[in-house]
């Protein structure tokens, strides 16, 4: 009972990542619209595109991961797990899950500590714009954390449910 309502809180927090990241697709292609439309007709520039629409890009990618690892969408070599099944196939399932759980971890460690530490020093970047960066790595932050999530919960199930018949 509990491990299906982790299944189904997992997929929405996985749904709501790849929602943001649909809307900042939109939000790029209305920005680079407006760039194009201000440089024809009116002669001027937002002169902040490359930067809003890298900062996009970025949170594009870490908030869609929980939703794309959900899915089974994510590119994996399936050499070894295309020709196990059962228990085996299982355990090899949560090793890899596991062992890139923790990769993860230290990545998500590592943007947490440079995220506070901007946080705390006002850090800006370097643009006519001035975003802070802790901003920024928030969002990618909280794609990790939502990935991190997914691929908890997916360990769990794998683990849990009974094996696939060979």
């Amino acid at each position: 009972m509990i491990l299906n309502w982790l299944e189904k809180f997992a997929e929405k927090l996985s749904l709501c990542g790849a929602w943001v990241s649909a809307f900042l697709l939109v939000y790029m292609v209305c920005h680079i619209l407006v760039e194009i439309f201000f440089r024809t007709v009116l002669d001027s520039s937002t002169y902040s595109l490359d930067e809003f629409v890298g900062y996009a890009v970025g949170a594009m990618t870490f908030l869609s991961l929980g939703h794309t690892f959900q899915r089974k969408a994510l590119i994996r070599v399936n050499i070894l797990t295309n020709s196990i099944k059962g228990l085996t196939s299982q355990i090899v399932e949560v090793l890899c899950i596991v062992f890139t759980f923790f990769i993860i971890s230290f990545f998500a460690r590592y943007v947490w500590r440079s995220l506070t530490r901007n946080f705390e020093r006002g850090t800006v970047s370097p643009t006519l714009t001035e975003t802070p960066i802790w901003m920024v790595e928030t969002v990618f932050f909280i794609g990790l954390t939502i990935f991190l999530f997914q691929m908890l919960v997916t360990a769990l199930v794998v683990i849990l449910r009974k094996p696939e018949e060979s």
